[in-house]
């Protein structure tokens, strides 16, 4: 049995910007909904230069560097750390809506400035709203309301 429908609810500020979203939106619906989700190439057509800056792109050296402070870290501390934090990996929000047991269903306009993404919980816990959140914000965004 399906639980009823979730969203998020984001402040829209920007036509281009929220068609951009949609797009995303929904070729990560059909990739969820066919099992079959294209490389990091395609995904990386629907983000322009300012959406893609709200990721983390490490180079090697960096991603070495935070991995060395992460096991220096003491376990309890480690996702306090605020000098441990990073946005997003992109290929991480990828795998996220991959593996998210849920269905996406639409992002939608509400009103003029209010949009929202919905999605069908499958099961609890079911990944959370995160990667979600990351790709609402990536395109600019505030998310304002989260209904589970």
């Amino acid at each position: 049995m399906l639980m009823e429908t979730s969203f998020i609810e984001f402040e829209i500020d920007d036509d281009q910007r929220f068609a951009m979203l949609a797009a995303v939106f929904d070729a990560l619906r059909l990739a969820k909904h066919s099992g079959s989700f294209p490389s990091q190439a395609y995904w990386l057509t629907f983000f322009d230069a300012s959406a893609r800056s709200h990721f983390w792109w490490p180079t090697g050296e960096e991603k070495q560097d935070w991995e060395r402070r992460w096991d220096a870290t003491p376990v309890s501390e480690r996702l306090t750390d605020p000098s441990l934090k990073t946005p997003w990996h992109f290929d991480s929000m990828l795998a996220a809506f991959q593996e998210g047991e849920y269905q996406l269903v639409a992002c939608r306009r509400l009103t003029e400035n209010r949009g929202q993404l919905e999605f069908i919980p499958y099961a609890g816990p079911y990944g959370g709203t995160d990667c979600m959140q990351a790709l609402i914000e990536a395109f600019g965004f505030r998310v304002i309301r989260i209904v589970e």
